[in-house]
């Protein structure tokens, strides 16, 4: 019996359609829900929409207020950008303004709202900004709308907040991030920037800037697998609040907060923030925000592209293809230096008979990610065998006079 349709003749079966899947990092958005009072009737509520940076048209439709703000803020970091931008109510009484911006999951209201952008608009966010509301602690308790936030990125998987501290001391700035000490994937920073807005000084939440530098720093390593502290932070004038910071010295504002989960900036403009709020010893070891980062952006990276293989037929052939495209993403972005090493295994315990007559395949990928350098340590001590190599050194500059009448004795 054939296999195939009986034909008399000759036909051709054409597929067209790459072996080997392509494994891309993806491109980084900044979404954010926040109110937008005097906005055009044509900005819907909860209804995640793309506004450029370049776009002065789309801009002035949101009208004045936290929203515009944001974006001229994003803009003045020097970089060019689609933002994702879902509007809520706006309400005078700040606890319902909180609720208004933290949604509801199921309606798709509020922060909720971003994760539908991709089936929406074409974009998902990597980065949610609430700025002006993102550092409250009502009821002495974790910001609501954080919170809400952070259940939009477990769905994404590769999406991070940037968020702001309460308060204006390091200790109060470090109980907000004490809210999310088991959080993979909140970022707070600590103090409020400076910038000029209407001729005039004025201060701005520090999570918009730091945002913005992180998209700049994706965009000039062409991926998200490099580290985006260290830098000066474009845009901003200074900050609000002074943070000592004293190489060297751990006692320091600086470190103080870094140890705290909160990012910070020292000498007015420079960015010191390596870490998430994850202090927890249960998260701790992935605190690093470059290496969760990139194991976020390895992980969501796959999901997608391995569609490819979905209701192919389950054997070697195909088997190999999965394998081999993971392998090749991985090698590929060990020589980025986004990896360090990694392995790809099959594991005949993971894939017993019944998995495998339910069509499943189990790999497993181990990989562990590059490090950012965070602590430098130089230890120094006497050397005094140092001085031979002096008195050797004398001792061959006085023979080389060639002085009859100076004489190098030998004490050995």
């Amino acid at each position: 019996m054939s296999a195939i349709v009986p034909n008399v003749g000759t036909r051709v079966f054409s597929d067209l359609t790459p072996t080997v899947a392509s494994i891309d990092a993806r491109q980084t958005y900044i979404g954010m829900c926040l109110p937008a009072p005097n906005a055009d009737n044509s900005i819907e509520m909860h209804k995640p929409i793309a506004v450029s940076t370049e776009d002065s048209e789309t801009i002035a439709l949101l009208g004045d207020g936290v929203a515009k703000d944001a974006i001229e803020q994003i803009a003045m970091a020097g970089i060019s950008t689609d933002i994702i931008f879902s509007r809520c109510e706006d309400d005078p009484d700040e606890a319902t303004q909180l609720g208004h911006i933290a949604g509801s999951a199921a309606s798709k209201t509020g922060v909720w709202a971003l994760a539908e952008a991709l089936s929406e608009i074409g974009l998902e966010p990597g980065l949610i900004i609430a700025p002006e509301f993102s550092h409250q602690r009502p009821g002495d308790a974790a910001n609501p709308v954080v919170t809400a936030a952070e259940g939009v990125c477990n769905k994404i998987i590769d999406c991070f907040v940037v968020a702001d501290c309460d308060g204006t001391t390091r200790e109060t700035a470090a109980a907000s991030a004490a809210d999310f000490a088991t959080s993979l994937n909140i970022l707070m920073g600590y103090p409020r920037v400076k910038i000029w807005k209407n001729g005039a000084d004025a201060t701005a939440p520090m999570s918009t800037s730091w945002a913005a530098q992180i998209l700049k720093r994706d965009a000039e390593a062409g991926n998200p697998y490099k580290a985006a502290w260290n830098r000066p932070l474009v845009g901003i004038r200074g900050v609000e609040t002074r943070v000592s910071h004293r190489d060297g010295d751990p006692t320091s504002d600086s470190n103080y907060l870094c140890q705290a989960g909160v990012g910070t900036i020292i000498e007015n403009k420079l960015l010191w923030a390596p870490f998430t709020t994850a202090t927890d010893p249960t998260v701790r070891d992935y605190r690093s925000i470059k290496r969760i980062r990139t194991r976020r952006s390895i992980e969501k990276a796959f999901i997608r592209a391995m569609r490819k293989y979905m209701a192919g037929d389950l054997g070697p052939h195909l088997a190999t293809l999965i394998y081999q495209t993971i392998s090749e993403a991985c090698a590929e972005r060990q020589a980025f230096g986004a990896i360090i090493d990694y392995e790809v295994i099959w594991d005949r315990k993971l894939n017993p008979n019944t998995s495998l007559r339910d069509g499943a395949l189990k790999v497993k990928l181990r990989f562990e990610e590059t490090p950012d350098l965070v602590d430098l340590q130089i230890f120094t001590e006497p050397q005094p065998e140092a001085f031979d190599l002096l008195a050797a050194n004398i001792a061959q500059a006085l023979e080389a006079l060639g002085d009859q009448n100076i004489r190098v004795a030998d004490t050995n």
